[in-house]
């Protein structure tokens, strides 16, 4: 996964920031490991090393450069990882499960053993799966000290750590330095009592593009978009709402977190990744794409929205089948209003709720409510690292759920860049073929058909505006 050594080499020496994120450079005169825009001199090429994740250069023995600091590193592209279970095990320790939860119970979730998992992270990402959770809670810390006056106990917990000493000792360990005097040393913090975070937009990045497509599709009583942000509120149980938003500038998404949410920031943080693809590598994708003349690239940057929620996205699509965008946004919003208590309705409310009282065909609304039993029970997963080939066979055993909306769902939720409904209307209507056809001429597009129909549907909403 890991570049070619001379295109590291070079990447290297240009500082070229298209790579950052995608290798970590140790030197071994110093004994640290930066990124490949480190403004630092540039090391002899002979007393360098790379490796693919900053991981795998801590378990080297390096540690961070304190000028590029690489933790603020964009996070890998999930297409350079060519294992789809390691891709869904990187999903399930973004969201925290190896924080409370063993090496065992994550091979258990994903149908292997220890060992195999173990063997699959060091063949990917040269490290263990241990070592790339407990990166991700020193980076999370790291930025909660720097951009935040969070009370350590409090960094500690929103980190993923299980007491106050643990997170000093790590943090001490790998930056040199105990948490105080990280937090003495020049840093931003943004006034106000909420968290402000940024996460890194890898460019290019057409956040016009996203920003439209999640405005067309929001929900008057959850979310919204007002210039460049999203906002989402969050149901709390004494009744009142809060805010997570993300605004999106030229080089960061600005996430805004309340204070009440700290322990949940690095889930928020994640959900804000997914929403918005902040990994992915559009220069590596629209080179591909732009080889293909059918599809018009020239606005480059153009990214897969995700979701909020797998399980309301999935409900979403199937209000959305065979109607239009604004219709589908309709009854999802009567469906608040009839099942939800100001949030998204849960599975549990939906799952003996007479759907289709809210204006639609009976089998659509018995689908809706099958959809949420098969969650309640166990039997469908729509969760972060949910197996995507497994899902589509799932949904479309659902009487009602078709193969558009299987597609849909593994697009959004299951974050597949090559998920492809080839019975889509506007993608036959703008190839001129049938969906046989489709598939067939979308074959030259993979592994990233998914960000193809983007583009499809781009095109589709101008000619639409002409």
């Amino acid at each position: 996964m890991i570049p070619e050594p001379e295109i590291c080499e070079r990447a290297r020496q240009s500082r070229d920031p298209r790579f950052d994120g995608r290798f970590f450079i140790a030197v071994l005169t110093t004994g640290i490991y930066c990124r490949p825009v480190c403004p630092a001199r540039t090391p002899a090429q002979e007393n360098v090393r790379y490796y693919p994740t900053a991981a795998a250069a801590q378990d080297a023995g390096y540690r961070p450069c304190m000028r590029c600091r690489p933790e603020r590193a964009a996070s890998l592209p999930a297409w350079t990882v060519s294992s789809d279970t390691v891709i869904r095990a990187l999903d399930l320790i973004n969201a925290g499960c190896l924080n409370t939860g063993s090496i065992a119970d994550l091979a258990a979730a994903l149908g292997i053993g220890t060992r195999q998992l173990n063997r699959l992270f060091q063949d990917e990402l040269s490290a263990s799966p241990k070592s790339i959770a407990r990166m991700q809670r020193l980076q999370l810390a790291r930025q909660l000290i720097d951009e935040t006056d969070l009370p350590f106990s409090e960094v500690a917990l929103a980190s993923g750590y299980g007491s106050l000493r643990r997170f000093n000792d790590e943090v001490k360990r790998v930056f040199g330095r105990p948490p105080g005097v990280l937090r003495r040393l020049p840093r931003v913090v943004r006034a106000g009592t909420d968290i402000v975070l940024r996460l890194p937009l890898r460019q290019p990045y057409d956040a016009n593009w996203v920003l439209g497509f999640l405005a067309r599709r929001s929900l008057a009583a959850i979310e919204g978009v007002q210039g460049r942000r999203y906002y989402r509120r969050i149901g709390r149980c004494d009744g009142t709402n809060t805010e997570v938003s993300a605004e999106l500038g030229d080089r960061y998404a600005v996430v805004t977190i309340p204070a009440s949410e700290a322990r949940h920031a690095g889930r928020h943080l994640a959900r804000i990744r997914r929403m918005f693809d902040l990994d992915a590598d559009s220069a590596t994708i629209d080179a591909h794409l732009a080889e293909h003349c059918v599809l018009n690239v020239e606005r480059g940057g153009i990214r897969v929205p995700g979701a909020w929620d797998g399980f309301e996205l999935a409900v979403r699509a199937v209000l959305g089948q065979q109607v239009s965008v604004a219709r589908a946004r309709n009854l999802a919003n009567t469906m608040i209003e009839r099942f939800g208590d100001g949030t998204f309705p849960s599975p549990e409310q939906l799952a003996s709720a007479d759907v289709a009282a809210l204006g639609m065909p009976g089998s659509r609304g018995e689908a809706i409510s099958l959809l949420a039993r098969r969650v309640l029970d166990g039997t469908l997963d729509l969760q972060p690292g949910m197996d995507v080939g497994g899902l589509r066979e799932q949904l479309c055993a659902i009487p009602g759920i078709g193969p558009w909306t299987a597609e849909y769902v593994a697009m959004r939720a299951g974050r597949d860049p090559d998920a492809f409904p080839d019975s889509d209307w506007v993608v036959c209507r703008y190839l001129e073929a049938t969906p046989a056809q489709a598939r067939d001429l979308a074959a030259a597009w993979r592994p990233w058909r998914a960000y193809a129909l983007m583009y499809l549907w781009l095109a589709s909403t101008r000619a639409a505006a002409a």
